[in-house]
């Protein structure tokens, strides 16, 4: 399967590795080529806000799998998708890495973002995942996309270490016995690579945590 990572900061670079190790052939993409990748990965430089670029990278591949930041000077994660949705074809699928604020603790509760102890400084995070999700969700049907949604407990203060489980839900993130919703990197990308290989999810959210 031919994968084309967008972004390989703390989670693309995961999910690059992943991809690879799973023997799949991956494309990583980022304006500047840097970072060192396992053989047989190929890294470009480029911009999904360059049209004839997007089509280009949209044109060879099975998968598209978007781990951009939820905000930028380019307009993030809303701006991304916006770019990305005219370059995709009926048989390529469209993953994005998503934010943990947009769902809800628990099943009927408020999303995370809207509770009272969330930073009002990561609300515009919370908006621009919002607008990607909305976005998607008023793509063509025949777009095939899916955003997998990491626990609350996600990034690069929290890498945590491969326990080779994982748990999902469609319904509130995912929290262990005492509350805590978290996910390590290297988990979260097992899981995004075997939704790819197994599909299961078609034009919605999935999260996974712990």
């Amino acid at each position: 399967m031919r994968i084309v990572v967008v972004g390989t900061g703390f989670a693309g670079a995961a999910l690059v590795r992943e991809f690879a190790a799973r023997g799949h052939d991956v494309v990583a993409v980022s304006r500047s080529a840097a970072g060192t990748w396992p053989a047989g990965v190929s890294s470009v430089p480029g911009t999904v806000y360059d049209p004839s670029f997007a089509s280009r990278m949209a044109s060879d591949a099975d998968v598209l799998a978007v781990a951009l930041p939820a905000l930028s000077a380019e307009g993030g994660i809303v701006a991304s998708v916006r770019a990305l949705l005219p370059a995709i074809s009926r048989r390529v699928r469209l993953g994005i890495v998503g934010g943990s604020a947009v769902l809800p603790l628990r099943a009927g509760g408020p999303r995370l973002g809207d509770t009272d102890s969330f930073p009002a400084a990561l609300r515009p995070r919370v908006t621009a995942h919002q607008q990607a999700l909305d976005t998607l969700a008023a793509s063509p049907d025949e777009i095939d996309w899916f955003v997998l949604v990491p626990a609350a407990e996600f990034g690069p203060h929290a890498p945590g270490t491969r326990r080779g489980t994982y748990r999902t839900s469609r319904t509130a993130l995912v929290s262990d016995a005492n509350g805590r919703s978290a996910i390590g990197v290297e988990d979260y990308a097992s899981a995004f690579a075997d939704e790819i290989e197994a599909p299961t999810t078609h034009r919605s959210w999935l999260t996974v945590g712990y």
